[in-house]
Formats: C-alpha cells, structure tokens, sequence
C-alpha cells in the first residue's frame, strides 16, 4: 500500500486576520467568496496550505504524515513573523488517501452481487469502479484490481479494510 496524499487540520488558539497575514506571506493569494481563506504554497515542497480566519489552516500533500510536524513549525514561523503571537492547540490527520492493487478472481459485478448491498454501489455506466464504505473510509475497487482508498485517520484503518 502507497501513501498518496494526505490532509492535517491544525487548529490554533485564536482567529487569524488573513488580510494582515497575506501582507507578510509572499505569493499568498486571498480568496474571498463563500469561505474566505489564504492559499499558499510552502517552498521548496510546494506544500499546499489553507488559512482560514477561524484560527485553522490545512496543511495538503504526499508526505504530510511523516512531516506534519516540521511543516507546522515552519509555517508557525511565517505566522509569528507577521507580527501574530499565536500557538498551536491541536494538530490532526483528518484524511489519508492511498492506493493498493489486489487480484481480482471474478468480475466486479460479481463480486457486487456477494458484498453488503448497504455499504457499496457499482453503476459501471456512471463510474468505473465499485465503491465500498466500511469504517468511514471509502473503498474505490477498479476491473484492473486498483484499489484507491480515501477517508482514512490513520494507518491502521487503511490497513484494516485491506
């Protein structure tokens, strides 16, 4: 199983100003229609990362779990250079995505007919691939034996639907 992407919430311990913040963060680009936030690319990485004034920001890429923690500190950094005293109250993985591939013995349909029917939907005309729900995490199960898995907290409940 690979690691595609995965996304952390952190939460600071107050709201952020993102029109004082895109001032101080260069090449930020402040997005305001229905959820106003500030985009930002983190370099060399090219880490996607999302302000928002209700004092989180979202932190995207393929290594987010096994660098969460230097990325928060660098972006703490650009925070408290802009003149903010802030501090961290919580940092989450709120998604992981991952990619697999297994043996397919029968074809989806079949294997459709034989799964929980409340749990999964395979409309081959609308979607290539049989999805599967189980453990709030989402099972994307190609002909080709692809399995692209979505919705994860955490490895072990990537591990446990495979």
């Amino acid at each position: 199983m690979e690691v595609v992407s995965a996304i952390a919430v952190v939460t600071l311990n107050k709201p952020l100003n993102l029109e004082h913040l895109q001032e101080f963060i260069l090449d930020s680009v402040l997005q305001k229609t229905n959820i106003s936030c500030l985009k930002y690319r983190l370099q060399p990485e090219n880490r996607y990362i999302v302000f928002y004034k209700t004092g989180k920001f979202l932190i995207t890429g393929r290594n987010v779990l096994d660098e969460k923690d230097s990325i928060v500190e660098r972006v703490m950094k650009l925070i408290k250079a802009s003149g903010i005293e802030i501090t961290v109250d919580n940092v989450k993985i709120c998604n992981i995505v991952a990619k697999d591939s297994i043996y397919l013995s029968e074809p989806l349909d079949t294997i459709y007919e034989r799964m929980e029917q409340k749990n999964s939907e395979y409309e081959p005309e609308q979607f290539p691939a049989l999805i599967y729900k189980k453990w709030n995490v989402t099972f994307l199960i190609f002909q080709t034996g692809s399995i692209i898995i979505t919705g994860a907290k955490d490895i072990e409940s990537l591990q446990q639907g495979l």
